[in-house]
């Protein structure tokens, strides 16, 4: 398979586009993305033979921005109405032994008009795939994905566990818990998810720890740390919910986000304010200069066009201001599900 195909969120095609090409292109792997504007994918063709495998298996996906999953194809398959499961099947009789198979769409609004569609192939798929042995329980970490554009026409390739996301589309769906203060909170709580390991959790958000929320009103952030036992100084000279400050673990500062700083160095440093992206990644960056805190996670609220472009430069001044204070750190990025015009950083002292 010498192509790719990557969902995104929708509108976001040129920026995932960019990113792929940057990446390929720095592992010595060449070719163009095919982009349709607000379609929810994209698909980069690439100059040589197994290409798509071969960089896939190079990547590692929490490393990529705007993608939500990435799977390895061919060329766009044609279906007959009567005939999908067949052709389907012979398509598939190309592709590497799998463990299972996953029938998707875009995360569009006409894309949804297929879940019917979906439904219908499900059973027949699987059986198919299973009688001619494309399914083997040994083909552990292969996964086949049908990637439905239509009715007639699907990409149908594989996913490989080193590199994608498990979650359908990509997508990791939240409950909105009944005492938050707002939708923003599930945005850190995502952000948590993705990049706080499970094996390091017990370490990196325990109760008694300390974190500063600047531009913290309702306190939808505040609210992650504030049910895990942690004490919060919560920056906004807007209001905060009752209920939060009830709790004993929020000291409601009506300051300047810009210009406060913590009487000592807390564990955590978060921030969704609505700033220029360049502005907030320098702020957060003297905060981790400065010994301020530990860690960081914050929303760049990035322009309509040339996002990609915007976070690179961001990224760009955070790694200056730090390289010169001598600190040491990793990071991730990641347009979130849960992110809209914005994407999250999330930086660690090492």
């Amino acid at each position: 398979m010498k192509n790719i195909l990557v969902y995104c969120r929708q509108g976001f095609e040129k920026d995932c586009a960019a990113e792929l090409s940057e990446v390929a292109s720095s592992k010595g792997f060449y070719g163009y993305a095919k982009v349709v504007q607000d379609s929810g994918y994209v698909v980069f063709h690439l100059d040589q033979p197994d290409a798509g495998e071969l960089l896939i298996k190079q990547l590692r996906f929490n490393q990529l921005i705007f993608a939500r999953q990435i799977i390895a194809v061919n060329d766009l398959i044609e279906m007959e109405q009567g005939g999908r499961v067949q052709i389907l099947l012979e398509a598939a009789r190309e592709l590497p032994l799998a463990e299972d198979i996953w029938i998707e769409t875009a995360d569009t609004n006409e894309a949804k008009s297929l879940s019917g569609l979906i439904k219908k192939l499900d059973k027949p798929l699987r059986e198919g795939w299973k009688k001619s042995g494309v399914l083997r329980n040994k083909a552990v970490g292969v996964r086949h994905h049908l990637f439905l554009l239509s009715g007639t026409e699907a990409y149908l390739g594989v996913s490989y566990s080193e590199c994608r996301s498990e979650f359908p589309m990509g997508i990791r769906r939240l409950r909105f818990p009944a005492a938050g203060p707002s939708r923003s909170t599930l945005k850190l709580e995502e952000a948590f998810l993705q990049f706080v390991p499970e094996k390091t959790r017990e370490r990196d958000l325990v109760e008694g720890m300390t974190a500063v929320d600047l531009g913290a009103a309702p306190g939808g952030w505040t609210y992650q740390f504030v049910k895990k036992g942690i004490h919060v100084f919560a920056i906004d000279n807007g209001p905060m919910q009752k209920e939060l400050m009830a709790t004993g673990l929020v000291q409601h500062e009506k300051a300047d986000g810009f210009k406060f700083e913590p009487p000592y160095m807390v564990d955590w440093l978060v921030c969704d304010m609505v700033e220029r992206p360049i502005k907030v990644a320098e702020l957060m960056a003297n905060w981790l200069a400065k010994g301020l805190t530990r860690r960081a996670i914050f929303n760049l609220k990035l322009p309509m066009k040339k996002r990609y472009q915007e976070v690179s430069l961001c990224m760009e001044k955070i790694n200056t201001l730090l390289k010169q204070a001598g600190v040491a750190y990793h990071y991730q990025i990641k347009h979130l599900y849960h992110d809209r015009e914005e994407v999250t950083v999330c930086i660690m002292i090492k």
